[in-house]
């Protein structure tokens, strides 16, 4: 605790912590870096490069094993990074995926349902659900509001998990709750090496090989 003395009028105040007359405190300032949560991060980042344009990935990689973004596994990245606190902060806190649980602060429902709250949806009953699905679906189960979504020709569209409902009812969405599988289907699609096989990039790379960069195939002198 910081000393304290007379003001003169027999109050007792705080000395100020500029006035050099108490004694250094036995730790620093601010949020204490968490041995244990540097230990978790430095775990699943593993051998992984600590470059900043992997902070996003790494984000997901945290909350995908935690379930969400507590306080102390964003400082701990940070120092991991060797990036400000504040940098990891904004990138976390500016996408809606990203469930930030500050000091506090509960640990959010396993499941979170995401409603979508653009035009498109709110036009096609968007703010019903909203109001409708808490009740529905139980307090294990979080419903919020979330940005476009880009499924507006089939609205209102909500996500469980990262599994989207398009033309979302209730019902349909506690069908999903329900199922479990709050994972997203991945469409069936041609990968590079049969993109190539058929074909692809093949004028790209006979141009590649001309000496004047294809310009002639153009008309170009």
């Amino acid at each position: 605790m910081s000393e304290v003395t007379s003001n003169g009028n027999g109050a007792r105040r705080r000395i100020h912590p500029g006035s050099g007359r108490r004694r250094a405190p036995a730790f620093p300032k601010g949020r204490q870096l968490d041995p244990a949560a540097l230990s978790a991060v430095r775990d699943l980042l593993g051998a992984r490069p600590r470059q900043r344009d992997f902070l996003i990935e790494y984000l997901h990689l945290i909350q995908d094993a935690e379930g969400f973004l507590k306080a102390d596994r964003l400082q701990a990245l940070a120092e991991e990074m060797r990036l400000p606190m504040a940098e990891v902060y904004e990138v976390a806190s500016f996408y809606a995926h990203f469930d930030i649980v500050l000091d506090g602060e509960a640990d959010p429902p396993p499941v979170t349902v995401r409603v979508c709250d653009s035009l498109s949806c709110e036009m096609a009953g968007a703010r019903k659900l909203l109001e409708d699905l808490p009740g529905a679906l139980g307090a294990d189960v979080r419903v919020v509001r979330a940005p476009c979504m880009g499924r507006c020709d089939r609205a209102p569209a909500v996500e469980v998990g990262h599994r989207h409902v398009e033309t979302a009812t209730v019902e349909g969405v506690e069908h999903i709750v329900a199922g479990g599988h709050h994972h997203p289907d991945v469409p069936a699609y041609q990968d590079l090496e049969a993109y190539r096989a058929e074909g692809g990039y093949a004028v790209l790379t006979e141009c590649r090989r001309t000496p004047d960069g294809g310009g002639r195939h153009r008309g170009v002198e």
